[in-house]
C-alpha cells in the first residue's frame, strides 16, 4: 500500500507570471502562456449598468445586455461604446407595467426577444425601426382552397387564421397608415402570454403559471424559439405564427409574428436529457439545445433534434460518465450556458466565480477567471515501512475578477463576456496567444 504525504519545502510560480493588484494595468505578456486574461477594461456603471444579468451577441456583432435592475436592455458595439437607436429598450414598459429583463436573444430577422421571469415574451425589432413603418395591412382578399375570395379585417382571429392558412392566399390588400398601430408595432410588444388562447394546445400544463428563466432563438431561418420554464421544469418550443403584414418605408413589405406554444421539448427528471430546475438554454448552428439547471442530478445537458412523428425527439448527447461537462458536482449553482461557432460550451459557473469551457465533446478544457499559481513543493511517499521525500509541483487557484458571474457570451473572435451583477460589469477574456491589437490583455 502506498500513502502519499505532502510537506510543504518551498514555493514559487512556474511559467506564469504575477496578476496585478490593479486590473486595468496594461502589462507585457508571452504569447506562448496560453491562459484566459482578463481584457481591458472592464465594462461598468459607467455605461450605465445595474445588475447586468444576461447577455447576447446579435449576427451584426453588436452586444445586448439584460440588466434587470435597469429595467432595460444595453447594446454596445464591440468596443464597448453604447449604441444608438435603441432608446425602445431603455426603462422597458409595456401596457403601463415595468419589465425588468433577465433574458435575451435576438434571430435573423432582428427580433430582440426577451423575458422578465413571468409566463410572457417579450419582443422588438431593429429593422423596423431603422428604417420605419410606412403602413400596415388593414384587410385583405384571400383565394381559398375552394376557389372563392373573402375579405377579413386585420387584426382579428379570422385574419390570423388565414394569414397562417397555407391553403389560403392573399391576393388583394387594402393599407392604413393609421399611426397609432405603426407606433405600437415599433414599441416593444408581447408576443407570448401563457394566459392568453396561444397556448391551447399545451394540455398537460398550467400555461399562465409558468415562469420562463431563459430563451433561445435558432441561428438559422427556423421560426422556432426555445424557452425554459422553471416552475413547470420543462424545455418548451414556441412557433412564430403570423400577424402584421407590414411595409417599410424602403417598399420591402414584410410578416411581423407572434409566438403560439408548439410543444413540450424535455419535461422532469433526474437523468441525462430531462429537466430539474432549469435556469438557461442556448442553441447552436445544428438546432442543438443546451441548458443549465440547479436541481438534481446533472447541471449541464445537450439535447440534439431528431425528426420523426409529429414533433422532433430530443435525446441526450451528454452522458454521465462519457463527457466531463457531465461530471456530478463539478459546478456549484451555474447560471447559464452558452456555445460559441465551434460548439465549444462555456459555463458560468457562479458560486465557484469561474467560467469553465469545454470543446464540443464536452470534454474539459480550461478555465477563465482564475489564477492559477504553481507551488514547487516536496511529497512524502510512504510505501510499507519505507518513503521517499520527491520533489513535485502543486497547481493551486486563485479566484480573481468575478466575484457573482450570472452569465456569458462568446463573439467571433473567441472573446469571453461575463456578467458581473454583484459588481455591475461585464469582464472580458481571451486567450493569451489569441490577443491582438485591438484587445489589451490584463495579467
Amino acid at each position: 500500500m502506498v500513502t502519499v504525504g505532502c510537506i510543504l519545502m518551498s514555493n514559487g510560480c512556474i511559467n506564469k507570471m504575477e496578476l496585478p493588484a490593479d486590473i486595468n494595468t496594461d502589462v507585457e505578456f508571452s504569447a506562448g502562456d496560453t491562459t484566459y486574461l482578463p481584457v481591458n477594461p472592464i465594462w461598468g456603471t459607467e455605461r450605465g449598468f445595474q445588475s447586468p444579468i444576461e447577455i447576447s451577441i446579435a449576427q451584426d456583432g453588436r452586444i445586448f445586455v439584460a440588466d434587470s435592475a435597469a429595467q432595460s436592455i444595453f447594446v454596445l458595439d464591440q468596443g464597448g461604446n453604447i449604441v444608438t437607436g435603441f432608446d425602445e429598450l431603455r426603462t422597458v414598459t409595456v401596457d403601463g407595467n415595468s419589465v425588468h429583463p433577465i433574458d435575451v436573444d435576438i434571430d435573423t430577422k432582428m427580433n430582440v426577444f426577451f423575458i422578465d421571469g413571468s409566463d410572457k415574451i417579450f419582443c422588438w425589432n431593429q429593422l423596423w425601426n431603422l428604417l420605419g413603418i410606412e403602413a400596415y395591412a388593414f384587410g385583405g382578399i384571400f383565394l381559398t382552397e375552394t376557389g372563392e375570395d373573402s375579405f377579413i379585417v386585420s387584426h382579428n382571429e379570422s385574419w390570423l387564421t388565414a394569414v397562417n392558412n397555407t391553403n389560403w392566399e392573399l391576393v388583394d390588400v387594402t393599407w392604413s397608415n393609421e399611426q397609432s398601430v405603426i407606433d405600437s408595432l415599433l414599441s416593444v410588444r408581447c408576443v407570448f402570454d401563457g394566459q392568453s388562447a396561444d397556448t391551447t394546445g399545451d394540455i398537460w400544463y398550467s400555461s399562465g403559471m409558468s415562469s420562463f428563466s431563459g430563451l433561445t432563438t435558432l441561428r438559422d431561418e427556423a421560426m422556432r424559439v426555445f424557452t425554459s420554464d422553471h416552475f413547470h421544469d420543462r424545455i418548451l418550443a414556441l412557433n412564430m405564427r403570423r400577424s402584421h403584414l407590414i411595409r417599410l418605408s424602403s417598399g420591402e413589405e414584410i410578416w411581423t409574428h407572434d409566438l403560439v406554444f408548439g410543444h413540450t421539448v424535455s419535461g422532469y427528471g433526474t437523468g441525462a436529457g430531462t429537466v430539474n430546475k432549469p435556469v438557461c438554454i442556448d442553441s447552436d448552428d445544428n438546432g442543438n439545445l443546451y441548458y443549465g439547471q440547479t436541481g438534481d442530478f446533472f447541471q449541464i445537458h445537450k439535447i440534439q433534434p431528431v425528426l420523426g412523428g409529429t414533433y422532433p425527439v430530443y435525446p441526450s448527447v451528454f452522458q454521465p460518465g462519457i463527457n466531463d461537462i457531465m461530471d456530478l458536482y463539478r459546478f456549484e449553482s451555474p447560471r447559464d450556458v452558452t456555445v460559441d461557432n465551434h460548439q465549444s460550451v462555456y459555463v458560468a459557473n457562479t458560486m465557484e466565480q469561474e467560467v469553465q469551457v469545454f470543446d464540443n465533446d464536452g470534454q474539459f478544457f480550461m478555465k477563465a477567471g482564475v489564477k492559477s499559481v504553481t507551488v514547487d513543493t516536496s511529497i512524502w511517499i510512504f510505501t510499507g515501512s519505507d518513503s521517499v521525500l520527491t520533489d513535485t509541483f502543486l497547481v493551486v487557484e486563485e479566484k480573481e475578477y468575478l466575484e457573482y458571474p450570472s452569465a456569458v457570451a462568446v463573439d467571433e473572435k473567441g472573446v469571453i463576456y461575463v456578467c458581473d451583477p454583484s459588481s455591475s460589469s461585464i469582464v472580458r477574456f481571451r486567450l493569451s496567444n489569441q490577443l491582438d491589437e485591438n484587445l489589451n490583455p490584463i495579467k
